[in-house]
C-alpha cells in the first residue's frame, strides 16, 4: 500500500495575514475543484455551474457548502465520506484529525493549518471548497458563487475551467538512489512545486525484459532545506541482482499528471555483491566468416573470472553453453551456426565467489551468404481426373527445400504456388484439381531454395490441360412465341451464366409420338443464340419442346422444363349469298363461294314439320349450285348450306332460306 509521508507544520508556522482570497477552480480527470476562500469560520456559499458552448446556457446550482465542523468527530466523519469521491483522497487518522481540529478552532486562516490548508479533501470538509464530479470530460465550464443569504446578483467568478485540465508544470528529477538487494530507494527533487500535488505514479521495467508498468512502490513527500520538496520512492518488490528502470509521474488532487521524470536504470545489488552488471548484449551477423558475433558491455570486470555464452533455438528452453570468453573480452564469435536459422543467446558471468543469473535473451541470425546455382532436374507432371502430381530430382546437396511456381497463361509471370517442400521429403507434390480455376491451362515449374534461402534457377516449364465442369448450366425460362407458320422458341442466354456453353440442342415431340426427337443442334455460326424458329409445325397438332446445352468434350446440361405449342387450324369460311328459287326442274339452290375454296358443300333441307334438317346433297367445292329434283310442289321448304374443308371441318351454316313451290 502506498504510504504518504507529510510533514505537518501546524505548530511551527507564524501568524498569517488575515485576508480573503479570490475563488479558484482547477479541472482534471477526477472533476473540478473550486476553492472558495481561505478565511476559516466564514459564511456558507452557493455554487452554480454553467456549461459553455450551449445554444441556451443556464446556470445550474451544484452545491451549497456546509458550516464548519463542530467537533473533531464531525470532521472525521466528513473526511471519511469525502474519501469515496476521489481515488487520491485518503481515510483520516483519528488522532491526527483531533490535533487538526484543535488548531482549526484557534486560527482564522487556512494557511495556519500547514499542508492541510491546501488539501482539497480537508478544504471541502471545512466548508472552503467543493469537488464537482458531475462534469463531463472534454467540455468547458464557468462557475459562480455567492454567500448564502447575500442578495441576488452579487457573485464571485473563479473563471472558465477546461476538463480535463492542463498537464502539470511540476517535474521530478532523480537525485539519489540506494539498493541493498532487497529494496530500491530513490529520491526525486520536485521542481516548481504545486500546492495541489497529491501523489505519484511509479512505473518500473525489468531492463531488457518487460515494459514499464505500475509496480506498487511506496512513496511519500519530504521537506528539505530552503523550502525544497522531495519525493521518496521505496520499492520492496524487487529481486536481487536484477537490472531495473524507473520513471515517475506526479499527480494533483484532480488527476492531472506531470511529464515523466528522467528514466533511472540501476542494479539491485548488495554492497558485497562483486559480480558486475550487464549493461548491454547484442548480436551481429558476420557473413564473411559464416558466424554470429555476440557482444556485451559490463559495468566492470573486477573479480570476474570468465563470461559464459549460452545458445538455444527455442526462446524458452534448451539453452546450452557454446563458449567461454575471458573476463576482459567483450565479444564472442559463434561459428557453429546455419544461415537464416534463428538462435537465442544469453551470457552468464562467473565471479570469484558465485555466478550471475542468466542475462536477458537476444536473438541472432546468420544472413544468407551462399548462392543457389542448380535447377531441379527431370520435372514431370502426371494428370488424373482428381489431381495433378509433380515429380523431380534433387538440385544440390545444399538444398533446403523447393517451391512450385505457376502462371495462368503464356505471358503471365510465374508466381509461387506451394509452401516450402522440405528437401528431405519425397520429391513430389500433388495438387487437387478443385484448387484450380475451370477452363485455364496452367504453366508450372519448380525452383530450389538452399540453406541460405537463396533461390536457384527455374526448372523446365510444363503445361497442364484445362479443366471444365462435368455438367453445364441448365437452360432457364423457355417460352414459345406464336408466329404465322412458325413456333418461335426463346430461353435465357446461358452463355452469360455459364461461359463454357458452346451451343444448344432442341428436341420436339408431337402428340402422336412416344419420345422426343432432336430437331436441331446449333453450330459454331449460330454463336449459341438463345432462340430457334421451328417452321415444320402443322396446324392442329400439339407439340412439346425441351432444350439442353452442350459444351467442350461432349459435356451436356440437364433438359430444360418442357413447354407446349399448339396452332389451331384456320376457320372454314361459310358461304354467302344463298339464294333459293323454283324452276320447272326443281328447286334451284345457289350461293357465292367463300374466299378459301372448300373441299365440298353440304346442302340441308327441312320443312316446318321436319324434326331436323336433312342432308340432300354434297356437291364438290368447285360447284356453286344444286337443283333439288326431289322437292314436291305445294310444300314450303327451308334450305341452308355448310362449307366443308379438306380436313372435314365444317363452317358455320348459312341462315335458312324458305321457298314455296306451288
Amino acid at each position: 500500500m502506498k504510504t504518504i509521508i507529510r510533514i505537518l507544520t501546524l505548530f511551527c508556522l507564524g501568524t498569517a495575514a488575515l485576508q480573503a482570497q479570490k475563488p479558484q477552480a482547477i479541472g482534471g480527470p477526477y472533476g473540478v475543484f473550486i476553492q472558495i476562500d481561505k478565511l476559516l469560520h466564514g459564511p456558507q456559499y452557493v455554487i452554480e455551474r454553467l456549461e459553455t458552448g450551449k445554444n441556451k446556457p443556464e446556470w445550474q446550482p451544484v452545491c451549497t457548502t456546509g458550516k464548519g465542523p463542530a467537533n473533531a468527530a464531525e470532521l472525521t466523519a466528513r473526511l471519511t465520506v469525502l474519501a469515496a469521491k476521489n481515488p487520491l483522497y485518503q481515510l483520516p487518522n483519528d488522532s491526527l484529525t483531533t490535533l487538526l481540529f484543535d488548531r482549526y478552532r484557534n486560527v482564522a486562516h487556512a494557511d495556519s493549518l500547514g499542508g492541510y490548508g491546501s488539501n482539497p479533501q480537508y478544504l471541502e470538509a471545512l466548508g472552503l471548497g467543493f469537488l464537482d464530479t458531475g462534469v463531463q470530460q472534454g467540455l468547458r465550464y464557468d462557475y459562480r458563487l455567492r454567500a448564502l443569504g447575500a442578495r441576488e446578483g452579487v457573485y464571485h467568478n473563479p473563471g472558465t475551467v477546461s476538463v480535463p485540465g492542463a498537464k502539470l508544470a511540476t517535474t521530478a528529477r532523480s537525485v539519489s538512489r540506494h539498493t541493498d538487494g532487497r529494496t530500491v530507494s530513490i529520491q526525486y527533487l520536485i521542481k516548481k512545486p504545486n500546492p495541489y500535488i497529491a501523489g505519484a505514479r511509479v512505473l518500473r521495467a525489468a531492463f531488457g525484459q518487460t515494459g514499464f508498468e505500475e509496480c506498487g512502490a511506496e512513496w511519500g513527500f519530504r521537506k528539505g532545506e530552503r523550502d525544497s520538496l522531495f519525493l521518496v520512492v521505496t520499492d520492496p518488490n524487487v529481486r536481487r541482482k536484477m537490472l531495473y528502470s524507473y520513471v515517475v509521474y506526479l499527480q494533483d488532487f484532480v488527476g492531472n499528471e506531470s511529464a515523466a521524470s528522467d528514466t533511472l536504470t540501476l542494479a539491485n545489488l548488495r554492497a558485497q555483491d562483486e559480480i558486475p552488471v550487464i549493461h548491454r548484449i547484442s548480436t551481429r551477423s558476420v557473413e564473411s566468416d559464416n558466424a554470429i558475433t555476440v557482444s556485451w558491455e559490463l559495468s566492470s570486470v573486477k573479480d570476474l573470472r570468465a563470461v559464459e555464452i549460452w545458445r538455444s533455438e527455442d526462446f524458452d528452453t534448451g539453452f546450452k553453453r557454446v563458449g567461454v570468453a575471458a573476463a576482459t573480452d567483450t565479444a564472442y564469435t559463434d561459428h557453429a551456426v546455419e544461415p537464416v536459422q534463428g538462435y537465442y543467446y544469453q551470457v552468464r558471468l562467473n565471479g570469484t565467489y558465485e555466478s550471475s543469473p542468466a542475462s536477458v535473451k537476444v536473438s541472432g541470425m546468420l544472413k544468407a551468404n551462399r548462392p543457389a546455382l542448380l535447377a531441379p532436374a527431370h520435372f514431370q507432371l502426371t494428370e488424373t481426373q482428381d489431381s495433378l502430381t509433380f515429380r523431380w530430382e534433387a538440385a544440390d546437396f545444399d538444398t533446403h527445400g523447393y517451391y512450385i511456381y505457376f502462371a495462368a497463361g503464356q505471358t503471365d509471370t510465374l508466381q509461387q504456388f506451394s509452401d516450402m517442400i522440405p528437401a528431405h521429403a519425397a520429391l513430389k507434390y500433388q495438387i487437387p484439381v478443385q484448387k484450380l480455376a475451370i477452363g485455364v491451362a496452367y504453366r508450372w515449374a519448380v525452383v530450389a531454395v538452399n540453406t541460405s534461402y537463396n533461390q536457384g534457377p527455374m526448372s523446365n516449364e510444363l503445361y497442364s490441360e484445362p479443366r471444365f465442369p462435368t455438367r453445364l448450366a441448365t437452360p432457364l425460362n423457355p417460352e414459345l412465341i406464336d408466329q404465322p407458320g412458325n413456333a418461335w422458341l426463346v430461353w435465357e442466354n446461358m452463355k452469360a451464366i455459364d461461359p463454357y456453353t458452346l451451343g444448344y440442342i432442341i428436341e420436339r415431340k408431337a402428340e402422336n409420338e412416344k419420345a422426343f426427337k432432336e430437331i436441331y443442334r446449333q453450330h459454331a455460326e449460330d454463336q449459341a443464340r438463345n432462340h430457334y424458329a421451328d417452321s415444320t409445325v402443322k396446324q392442329g397438332v400439339h407439340y412439346s419442346y425441351r432444350i439442353r446445352a452442350y459444351g467442350m468434350g461432349g459435356r451436356l446440361s440437364a433438359f430444360s422444363t418442357e413447354i407446349g405449342y399448339y396452332q389451331p387450324h384456320d376457320a372454314v369460311l361459310p358461304v354467302h349469298g344463298l339464294n333459293v328459287a323454283t324452276t320447272n326442274r326443281g328447286v334451284l339452290v345457289s350461293w357465292d363461294a367463300p374466299l378459301a375454296k372448300p373441299d365440298k358443300y353440304l346442302v340441308y333441307r327441312y320443312t316446318e314439320k321436319t324434326e331436323k334438317p336433312r342432308l340432300v346433297s354434297a356437291p364438290l367445292g368447285t360447284q356453286t349450285g344444286y337443283i333439288d329434283r326431289d322437292a314436291v310442289a305445294g310444300v314450303g321448304y327451308y334450305y341452308h348450306v355448310v362449307a366443308v374443308g379438306t380436313d372435314n371441318r365444317e363452317s358455320a351454316p348459312t341462315d335458312p332460306v324458305k321457298v314455296d313451290w306451288k
